[in-house]
């Protein structure tokens, strides 16, 4: 009785271990297409994330207006802070922009400059601010069209 337990046993685990065959009609291979319509979604929301990015930063250099203009040495080092935070952000941004194909490398990587001045506590950095804007606004347009 053991010696039929254990014979069963074992014969289901061979059965349960069987590669599972593909339905009729089916082929066993992945389809290059779908592989292919996979990569270039990835690549489309990676290009999203890293527009998003540049737009947050954007809005985050913006927001440095009240340290920038404010007198006092609290304020510049508060400022200071924020631009040190902000221009580790956009070296990553960077990064990941670099990390793009040629085509959208070369249409996200004009928004680094802006957005470094933009980040800084400099009085002109409000310009760059605009110009930032414009320029993610422009690259939004020219990828999406």
């Amino acid at each position: 009785m053991k010696f039929s337990i254990i014979i069963l046993s074992v014969l289901f685990l061979f059965s349960c271990s069987a590669p599972a065959k593909p339905p009729p009609g089916k082929s066993a291979a992945p389809d290059p297409a779908k592989i292919e319509k996979n990569k270039e979604t990835a690549l489309l929301n990676e290009v999203s994330e890293v527009v998003r990015a540049a737009q947050s930063l954007e809005k985050l250099g913006r927001n440095m207006d009240a340290y920038r203009l404010a007198p006092g040495a609290e304020s510049r080092r508060a400022c200071q802070q924020l631009m040190d935070d902000r221009r580790r952000e956009i070296a990553e941004l960077e990064i990941r922009i670099k990390n793009l194909p040629g085509d959208y490398n070369a249409q996200l990587t004009p928004l680094l400059a802006d957005l470094n001045q933009c980040a800084s506590c400099s009085r002109q950095a409000a310009e760059s601010c605009v110009k930032a804007r414009a320029s993610i606004n422009k690259t939004i347009k020219d990828i999406y069209p």
